[in-house]
């Protein structure tokens, strides 16, 4: 599903990703694993077509990622939850849902849509799907952070991709409703196959909930292992941290 060929990234100068190479397999759940500024949301941004590579190769499904249009054809592939989630405060939550089909819609009918929303059964199914069905028609801005973060998940639904991207998709929750999300996510990932890319802190929820684990830091690879290798050694290592300290 997913191949990079020693891609790296810096910023005026600075390494954010020294080159790596990584294969990932269709409907692989993957936790990226780093202390803050280790590199996690640029592998993501990268894959997802957000920022380009300086050097290297992104290919899904066997295309390359540069050869294509930022619209339909990406969209299809690659879905992305950001740690901000990107959600429009004052529009209703059927809006928000829906930004996730305009990969697949032309400029008329996104146009259209805002002012009476198109494909609305999509953005229903999503939101039962998620838990919050009753949400639909309310202005986003009222909505609890678990809530908002159900949306954003919603309009990863809507937009049907393969590969979907979460950036810290649990950094704002206590722990309890931390691990229904990432229950919900995993499930729902799983059920349709899609390959899961996600940045985590969480260890306990990378080892309950994931097949493997790529560690970051310094924008260097430190290890790619299924977590059942993640041991605490190899924890130590990458946060740099003492026994004692954990």
């Amino acid at each position: 599903m997913l191949v990079l060929d020693r891609v790296g990234k810096s910023y005026q100068g600075n390494l954010a990703l020294a080159p790596l190479s990584l294969e990932v397999e269709q409907g692989e759940r993957v936790a990226v694993l780093g202390p803050s500024g280790s590199g996690k949301t640029t592998l993501l941004h990268l894959i997802g077509g957000v920022v380009q590579p300086d050097q290297g190769t992104i290919a899904l499904e066997g295309n390359l990622l540069a050869n294509m249009s930022s619209g339909r054809e990406l969209a299809s592939l690659v879905g992305i939850m950001h740690q901000q989630l990107d959600l429009v405060p004052h529009l209703a939550v059927v809006h928000n849902i829906l930004a996730g089909r305009l990969g697949h819609w032309s400029l008329w009918r996104s146009l259209a849509s805002l002012v009476s929303a198109r494909e609305k059964h999509l953005a229903q199914s999503a939101l039962e799907r998620v838990g919050i069905p009753e949400k639909l028609n309310e202005r986003t801005s009222h909505l609890s952070g678990g809530e908002q973060q159900r949306v954003a998940m919603a309009r990863l639904l809507v937009q049907q991709s393969k590969v979907v991207l979460a950036d810290e998709p649990i950094a704002s929750l206590d722990p309890a409703r931390a691990e229904d999300l990432m229950q919900l996510l995993t499930t729902i990932v799983s059920e349709s196959n899609k390959t899961l890319l996600a940045s985590l802190h969480s260890i306990d929820l990378t080892r309950k909930f994931f097949s493997r684990a790529i560690g970051l830091r310094n924008g260097e690879l430190q290890f790619d292992l299924p977590v059942d290798k993640l041991t605490n050694e190899v924890l130590y290592r990458l946060y740099n941290l003492t026994e004692t300290q954990v």
